[in-house]
């Protein structure tokens, strides 16, 4: 549940800190867990901030991220294509790899 936390907290504040116009260089990094049951905590909570303010970029990043590491390709690509229809810049070895994992083209 602590990892839970933590996660949640470093996402709600990329959600508060990355601008619209933000162009800056995404990473991908590995959370903390993978456990499905975590991870969909993890999307509930994104999809809450949505919910609230949907042009909020960085969620749909977080979410796409969480959707990534629980292989949910189509439901990640969704949320790609959202965050980057709001301004958000996916680093290029981040949609490679989901490329790659998918077996589909952006």
């Amino acid at each position: 549940m602590n990892k839970i936390i933590v996660l949640l907290c470093l996402g709600l504040m990329g959600c508060a800190t990355v601008a619209k116009e933000s162009k800056a260089p995404q990473q991908v990094i590995k959370p903390v867990t993978t456990d499905d049951k975590e991870m969909d905590s993890v999307i509930s909570v994104f999809s809450e901030v949505i919910k609230k303010t949907p042009n909020q970029s960085g969620a749909y990043y977080n979410r796409a991220v969480a959707y990534f590491y629980k292989k949910d390709y189509d439901l990640c690509w969704q949320d790609v294509h959202k965050a980057e229809s709001l301004g958000y810049e996916f680093s290029a070895d981040f949609i490679e790899l989901l490329k790659k994992s998918s077996g589909r083209e952006k």
